[in-house]
């Protein structure tokens, strides 16, 4: 069942429980990664959970399901809402199960003087650091150096909307030129979750919504449909902008 996509090999259905490869860190010299979907235990590498087994280019296995539900992954990047602070936390909802947390100190620059304070309500763009089934899944907003790379809570007027899982990693990839489509037509800024969420920001409301149904439509179409049909959509929209305002 072996095809390419975007960079992206599918190799075959699984079922959880099912035997993926045997991996022994000692004895194989080539090194993988396992992603969402996957378990290693006693060198033998198990599905978690349906769905199609991929590999990327970067040796990077993982299981891609067409599910809603987020399973909280160490090392993936999550858009998160604040739901209160507790103590020197902050709880954030990031669609799983569970909420995750947040400590103040998990920011760049912040110190116990410099409290980064954010309320009810508010966007977090954040990486998991623990995510496992014993205990609470925990953001950060830095990296390894203390840099905040892009983490961080996001500004006001953006517009978040919520995809399938497979649809966040799809438009992620960096081979896929989805975006890179829809940039043709508007200047905007997005920021894309594991978790299925998407923040997008663009000049105007009409096109921030416009930019939403093209990604929407990877629900329901091939990427090379969905490319078609957004840059007709895109089109349409800004012939219709430019008529409003010679009018």
């Amino acid at each position: 069942m072996s095809q390419e996509v975007a960079g992206v090999e599918v190799l075959k259905v699984v079922l959880p429980g099912d035997e993926v490869l045997q991996y022994n860190p000692d004895r194989n010299k080539e090194r993988i990664f396992i992603g969402p979907g996957l378990r290693w235990e006693d060198n033998v590498i198990r599905a978690t959970r349906p769905g199609l087994l991929k590999k990327t280019l970067k040796r990077l296995y993982y299981v891609d399901s067409h599910q809603k539900r987020y399973i909280p992954q160490k090392r993936e990047f999550v858009i998160g809402t604040v739901l209160k602070k507790k103590g020197d936390n902050y709880i954030i909802d990031i669609g799983a199960s569970e909420q995750a947390t947040i400590s103040y100190l998990s920011f760049e620059n912040a110190s116990k003087k410099t409290k980064k304070e954010m309320k009810v309500g508010d966007l977090i763009f954040g990486q998991l650091l623990v995510a496992n089934k014993d205990m609470e899944p925990e953001l950060v907003c830095i990296d390894t150096y203390d840099r905040a790379v892009g983490m961080g809570p996001l500004p006001e007027g953006g517009l978040l909307f919520n995809v399938s899982l497979h649809v966040a990693r799809l438009i992620v990839n960096p081979k896929n030129s989805f975006l890179l489509t829809i940039s043709k037509m508007f200047k905007y800024t997005i920021v894309v979750g594991f978790n299925g969420r998407i923040w997008v920001k663009a000049k105007k409301q009409g096109e921030m919504v416009a930019i939403m149904n093209c990604i929407l439509m990877l629900e329901v179409m091939t990427l090379e449909e969905a490319n078609e049909n957004a840059l007709r959509v895109l089109s349409s929209f800004s012939q219709h902008n430019s008529k409003e305002a010679t009018c």
